[in-house]
C-alpha cells in the first residue's frame, strides 16, 4: 500500500532510491555531463576490456555493467575510466588484510546498528544521500577495519544502480557524538585509505560532503583529513553545525527523516542497510577475489 509520504514525493517528482529505469531527464544529464550518446558507449566499452587484456597482472570482470561504472564517473574518457579501475584493484592490494577475505559476520553485526544508510528517495538532483552517524560506531566492539570494509560494500552497492552512476553521491556526515576513542582509530592509515577513497579510487561520482553536528574533536581529525584531499573535493564540503535550516538549503527536507527535521518521520535505516548488505555481499565476496 502507498503511503501518504510516498503519494506526497511522487506528487512532487522525486525519484525513488530504487528505479530500475532510466528517466528521459536523468538520460539528458547523462549526454549533457558525461558526454554518453549510444554511439559512444559500445567503442568505448570495447577499448576499456582491450585495456584490461594487455595488462595481464589484472584479474577483474569485464562485463557492460561493471565497466559502465567507470567510464560513466570519469566521463566516458576511457584512458581515465581505466586508471580508476586500475586505482581501485591497486587500494585493494594495499590494504588486502581488510578486503582478501572481508569479515562478513563483523560487516553485518557493525551495519545492523545503522551507522551508515540511504533515504528511501533521492534529492532535487537525482543524487542519493548516504548517511553516516559516527555515534552509531562503536570501536571497543568493531574495528576501524571492519566498518570501513562495510561501508566500501554499501557505496560498491549503491553504485549498482544506473541512475546513481549518473547523478552521483551526497554524502551526510552525522558527527554527533564522536569520540576520543573513535579518534584514537582514525589512525593515518585509514586517513590516507580515506582520501583515497574519496579522490580516484571508486566509480562514484561524489556531489557533496555535508558534516552536521561536527564537535571540536571532529575538527581535529578534519584538519588532516583536508590535507590529502583534491581542491575539487575540499570545494564540495561543507559543515551546517546543528542548523537543520542550512543542511536543508543543500539537501531538501522532504526525503530527511525527522532526526534532521525532515518529513519521512517513519524510517529506519538499519533495516534498509541490512537488507542492502545481505542482497550484495555474494557479489562483494567475489569482486574482493579480484585484482592484482
Amino acid at each position: 500500500m502507498t503511503s501518504k509520504y510516498d503519494e506526497m514525493m511522487k506528487a512532487k517528482n522525486f525519484l525513488p532510491y530504487n528505479i530500475d529505469y532510466m528517466p528521459p531527464k536523468v538520460r539528458q544529464k547523462a549526454k549533457d555531463e558525461l558526454k554518453e550518446t549510444d554511439e559512444i558507449v559500445a567503442p568505448s566499452l570495447e577499448k576499456m576490456r582491450e585495456m584490461i587484456r594487455d595488462e595481464k597482472k589484472l584479474k577483474c570482470p569485464t562485463d557492460d555493467e561493471f565497466l559502465i561504472q567507470f567510464l560513466r564517473a570519469r566521463k566516458f574518457d576511457v584512458k581515465k575510466a581505466f586508471v580508476l579501475l586500475q586505482n581501485m584493484f591497486e587500494l585493494k592490494k594495499s590494504y588486502s588484510d581488510m578486503f582478501d577475505n572481508p569479515d562478513i559476520p563483523g560487516m553485518k553485526k557493525i551495519v545492523a546498528n545503522g551507522p551508515g544508510y540511504c533515504f528511501p528517495y533521492r534529492d532535487s538532483d537525482g543524487c542519493i544521500v548516504l548517511v553516516l552517524q559516527l555515534n552509531k560506531w562503536n570501536p571497543e566492539e568493531t574495528s576501524i577495519s571492519v566498518g570501513l570494509t562495510a561501508l566500501t560494500a554499501l557505496l560498491l552497492s549503491i553504485i549498482q544502480n544506473p541512475v546513481t552512476q549518473v547523478c552521483g553521491v551526497r554524502i551526510l556526515v552525522d558527527v554527533k557524538g564522536f569520540s576520543l576513542r573513535q579518534m584514537r582509530s582514525v589512525t593515518p592509515r585509514y586517513i590516507h585509505l580515506l582520501s583515497k577513497a574519496l579522490r580516484n579510487c571508486l566509480p562514484i561520482r561524489f556531489k557533496g560532503i555535508h558534516f552536521f553536528n561536527e564537535s571540536i574533536i571532529f575538527q581535529y581529525v578534519w584538519s588532516v583529513l583536508k590535507i590529502v584531499l583534491t581542491e575539487k573535493i575540499r570545494n564540495r564540503v561543507h559543515f551546517h553545525g546543528d542548523n537543520q535550516k542550512s543542511l536543508h538549503k543543500s539537501i531538501p527536507k522532504e526525503i530527511l527523516h525527522a532526526e534532521y527535521g525532515g518529513d519521512n518521520v517513519n524510517y529506519n535505516g538499519g533495516i534498509w542497510s541490512m537488507e542492502q548488505l545481505n542482497n550484495y555481499c555474494p557479489k562483494f565476496i567475489e569482486l574482493m577475489k579480484q585484482g592484482y
